[in-house]
């Protein structure tokens, strides 16, 4: 009888030890890890470390961003300043990313890198301010202005096509299409509701280049339009919606904010940076707008 115990306990942990491993392995499959260089551009903060870094081959071009450091390199990050050359890997799934192995490779920054060319304004939308007028185009090249926004209530977004990070602009539209899903299905009572996404980078997220990328998150173009335009009608509406962009050689940064703008074209909320859940925005779509 022991013997017949012993014999399935051993059997019970190879099969949880087998499972672990070829989870283990899936992950591991799946995972990416390249070896990034670049500068650190703040403090650790919340887990993250902002660093201007250079393109990643075969991955996404040189920007700067907040890598989420790995838990157990957190004293390591902790230890840079801004203005420290950093050379670090940096591990990507489809559902998240890490940073780790930190290396400090040069000094401070010189005193003539450039500054953001859309920095935030000391005056920005609130909620009940109406948004500024604009004129874009959308991934079908149609006319899309302020006048679009009006008699329904709009959720609002900014990505840019080119952003591989999982917890950016791919959450965003995966968040998105979440939402699009949801409306399809239990449709607001009165007042029709669209997704908006607006591109931060114009010059190369081009109406076809939109579709393309709208399509490949399901986006119907009747419900979920994405929009480009000029620089200055982009940088326009950055700055509105105090969305700080930054350009410098060649790398873009971005924070993120998402809005629920009402029927009367007026700011109804706003959620900063990646923390909202689709849930969210469909509990305050399920209040009656203001007006």
């Amino acid at each position: 009888m022991r013997r017949m115990r012993a014999l399935r306990f051993l059997a019970l942990f190879a099969l949880v030890f087998a499972d672990g491993w070829a989870a283990e392995t899936a992950r591991a499959a799946t995972e990416q890890v390249f070896t990034v260089r670049g500068v650190v551009r703040g403090r650790l903060q919340n887990g993250t470390l902002r660093i201007a870094h250079q393109a990643i081959p075969d991955y996404m071009p040189a920007m700067t961003m907040p890598f989420n450091v790995d838990p157990a390199a957190l004293e390591q990050a902790a230890q840079f300043q801004p203005g420290d050359g950093v050379e670090f890997k940096f591990a990507v799934t489809d559902a998240s990313s890490r940073a780790f192995d930190f290396r400090r490779i040069g000094g401070p920054r010189g005193a003539d890198e450039p500054a953001a060319i859309a920095a935030v304004p000391a005056r920005r939308l609130r909620e009940g301010d109406e948004v500024p007028p604009f004129v874009l185009r959308d991934q079908l090249d149609r006319p899309l202005t302020l006048a679009d926004l009006r008699g329904k209530r709009t959720v609002l977004t900014f990505i840019f096509t080119r952003c591989p990070v999982p917890e950016f602009c791919p959450l965003m539209s995966q968040r998105f299409r979440t939402l699009q899903q949801a409306l399809a299905t239990s449709p607001s009572a009165d007042t029709p509701v669209q997704l908006l996404s607006i591109t931060l980078d114009p010059e190369f997220d081009t109406p076809q280049i939109l579709r393309a990328y709208g399509e490949s998150y399901g986006a119907d173009p009747a419900r979920w339009r994405f929009a480009t335009g000029p620089k200055e009608q982009i940088t326009a509406l950055t700055r509105a919606f105090a969305v700080h962009t930054e350009q410098s050689r060649g790398t873009l940064d971005h924070t993120l904010a998402t809005a629920l703008i009402g029927p009367d074209a007026r700011v109804q909320t706003i959620w900063r940076g990646n923390g909202w859940k689709p849930d969210e925005i469909l509990a305050a779509l399920a209040q009656p707008p203001s007006q």
